[in-house]
């Protein structure tokens, strides 16, 4: 039985070939209550396909059959907030358990893991429950999986590393969000929150900014994800931080058409999994 589908956006390229699927790279990302995928053409570095849903990943294999096929590469985000970041220098695979436990209560079946990233010189921690992981082997034979900080530290750091000052980004997903700040090529600050109204972003937001000393009416904001400029969030933050500009697209891949009417912040993390 085909369960029923809850798309935010499902395009998918007319070259697409299901009967050929070594052509390309998945990424997926999945969340609590959604699942989002991409698929990009290795050879011509073109973004082909773009699917976002209000539905978990079993929701999605009678549909979409070929989701379980043998890709070039396949890549899985896990967006949770149970994570922590360990410098590089002081990691050691063996004790990640005990610097994941030291920040987090431990929670029956979850599985720690964790990802290393040389040019910060920091290794994130992060829990998946073992149910989830086992939907995710079901479904992909051959994956890796990262976290969603991983992915926003890598990608963002790519385009802050030659910039002066100190710089902040928030990327909003479904009832959760990123902060991250660096100053030149250092990060600074990383954190996700979660939330249930637009005054509860702005108000983690604000708090963020006094903790770190950041001027509210000198510094600006980056915003990436879900959020448009016509929108509640948007206009409660711009009420105090009057600086606040949307990411661009990563203009070291090529995209399909289908991406020409969609904003170039939206979706971050699917598009920028690989830079």
């Amino acid at each position: 039985m085909t369960e029923e589908l809850y798309p935010f956006i499902n395009k998918v390229d007319e070259t697409f070939d299901e009967k050929d699927l070594q052509r390309y790279d998945l990424t997926f990302e999945s969340g609590e209550r959604t699942f989002g995928y991409s698929i990009r053409d290795v050879e011509k570095n073109r973004f082909i396909a773009l699917g976002y849903f209000r539905n978990r990943l079993n929701d999605l294999t009678n549909s979409f059959p070929w989701l379980s096929g043998q890709f070039h590469a396949v890549k899985g985000i896990i967006g949770s907030a149970r994570f922590t970041l360990i410098p590089e220098a002081l990691f050691l695979e063996s004790e990640k358990e005990s610097y994941f436990n030291f920040i987090h209560e431990p929670e029956t079946g979850e599985l720690i893991l964790a990802d290393r990233l040389e040019h910060l010189g920091i290794c994130t921690v992060y829990g998946i429950h073992g149910s989830s992981k086992n939907e995710l082997d079901k479904v992909f034979s051959k994956y890796t999986l990262v976290h969603i900080s991983t992915v926003l530290m890598g990608s963002i750091w790519m385009n802050v590393k030659n910039m002066a000052g100190r710089n902040v980004f928030l990327n909003l997903r479904d009832g959760q969000f990123d902060l991250l700040v660096f100053e030149g090529k250092q990060l600074k600050y990383c954190n996700v929150f979660k939330f249930l109204t637009t005054e509860d972003i702005v108000y983690y937001v604000i708090f963020v900014f006094e903790q770190l000393n950041l001027n509210p009416e000198e510094m600006t904001l980056a915003l990436l994800g879900n959020i448009e400029k016509q929108s509640q969030c948007y206009d409660l933050l711009f009420r105090y931080i009057r600086n606040i500009e949307f990411v661009t697209r990563n203009e070291n891949f090529d995209y399909s058409y289908l991406f020409n009417d969609i904003p170039g912040h939206c979706y971050y993390t699917l598009l920028n999994s690989s830079s």
